[in-house]
C-alpha cells in the first residue's frame, strides 16, 4: 500500500543498466530490467550532452525522480503524481547514502552479491515510516505556524554533507531568502508577508527542513493578559474599529494560551489572518505562547 510519501516502488541501479535493490509496496512492480535499463541509456545520454544528470521523468498517473551517486549507481523512486517532489527527493538522498554507507566493502567487488543487498529492505521500511510521520505531523499546519531552526542540528548537516548545495539546487534564490528569515518568532504568515512569497511555496521549504530534521516547529496561542476595566481602557485608547472591538469581544475569553489562532478562529467562524491582525494591534496586551510539535528523527 502507498503511504504518505506516495513512493510506489525505489529502485537501485548500478551505472550501466543491473538492478541490485528492488522495493515496492505492492505484488506489482513496474521498474523491470526493461525499464532499468532505458533509464541508465537516458541517463548516459544526457551526460553525453554536458548534463549532470536527468532529475525526473513523468508519465501519466506517476512520475519517476532519480538521484545519481557519482557516476556508478543510480537511486529511484517511482511515486504518485502530485507527490511533493523536494520532500521525496531529499528522502531519496537519505537512503542513497545510508544504502552507499552500510555496502560500501561489498559495492567494492568486481561481481556484486545481490542476495547480501536484501537486508536493506527493513532499512527502507524504517525509513519510510519515519518520514511519514513526520509528514502526518505537519500536515495539519496552518500559515500561523513558527518555525525555527535546529543550529546545532543546521551546523552538522552543513558540515557532514551537501545540505547547502542540495538545498540551493531544490530551491534556488527563493528559498535561501526563506530560509535566512526563519528565526523562531515569525509565522509563515509572517514570511510570506515580509518577502511576497506565495504560502505554498512557503510551506514545501518548511516540510523539506522538517523533513532534514533541522527544524523544530511550533503552534501559536495567543493569551490575552486583560479582561478588566483597565483593559477597556486600553482598548478606548488604541482605539479600535467597531467591528474589530466586536470580532476581540468575541475571541478574549478564548485566547487562554492553550488555544491554537486558527482553532481559536474556527471556533468564532472568522478568518484567521483577521483575527491574527486585530491581535496584533493589542501589542504587549496579547502574549504569543509556542506549542511545539514533535517532528524527532529516528536517527
Amino acid at each position: 500500500m502507498v503511504g504518505k510519501l506516495g513512493v510506489n516502488e525505489f529502485m537501485i541501479l548500478t551505472s550501466g543498466g543491473t538492478p541490485i535493490f528492488h522495493h515496492s509496496t505492492s505484488d506489482t512492480r513496474k521498474l523491470d530490467e526493461l525499464l532499468s535499463g532505458f533509464i541508465s541509456a537516458i541517463t548516459s545520454f544526457a551526460t553525453e550532452f554536458g548534463e549532470q544528470s536527468i532529475q525526473s521523468l513523468s508519465f501519466e498517473g506517476s512520475q519517476l525522480l532519480y538521484e545519481q551517486y557519482e557516476k556508478d549507481y543510480l537511486f529511484i523512486f517511482l511515486v504518485e503524481t502530485g507527490s511533493s517532489e523536494k520532500v521525496l527527493r531529499a528522502v531519496l538522498r537519505d537512503l542513497s547514502r545510508k544504502f552507499m554507507a552500510k555496502y560500501e566493502n561489498e559495492l567494492k567487488m568486481e561481481i556484486p552479491i545481490l542476495d547480501v543487498f536484501m537486508d536493506f529492505e527493513q532499512e527502507v521500511k524504517i525509513v519510510f515510516s519515519h518520514y511519514e510521520k513526520v509528514l502526518n505531523a505537519i500536515a495539519g499546519f496552518s500559515s500561523f505556524t513558527v518555525p525555527e531552526l535546529k543550529r546545532d542540528s543546521l551546523d552538522t548537516a552543513i558540515d557532514s554533507g551537501n545540505f547547502l548545495d542540495e538545498f540551493h539546487r531544490d530551491f534556488g534564490a527563493s528559498g535561501s531568502r526563506i530560509l535566512s528569515i526563519i528565526d523562531g518568532e515569525k509565522t509563515l504568515f509572517d514570511i510570506s508577508r515580509i518577502l511576497g512569497i506565495a504560502s505554498p511555496e512557503i510551506r514545501e521549504v518548511i516540510e523539506y527542513l522538517a523533513i532534514r530534521d533541522v527544524l523544530r516547529i511550533s503552534k501559536l496561542c495567543p493569551l490575552l493578559k486583560g479582561n478588566d476595566a483597565r483593559f477597556e481602557a486600553y482598548l478606548d485608547i488604541i482605539g479600535l474599529p467597531s467591528k474589530d472591538y466586536q470580532l476581540l469581544e468575541r475571541a478574549k475569553n478564548l485566547c487562554n494560551g492553550n488555544r491554537t489562532l486558527t482553532e481559536i478562529s474556527d471556533r468564532l467562524g472568522v478568518n484567521p489572518e483577521k483575527l491574527y491582525e486585530v491581535l496584533e494591534k493589542m501589542g504587549e496586551e496579547v502574549e504569543w505562547k509556542l506549542v511545539e510539535v514533535s517532528t524527532s528523527t529516528y536517527k
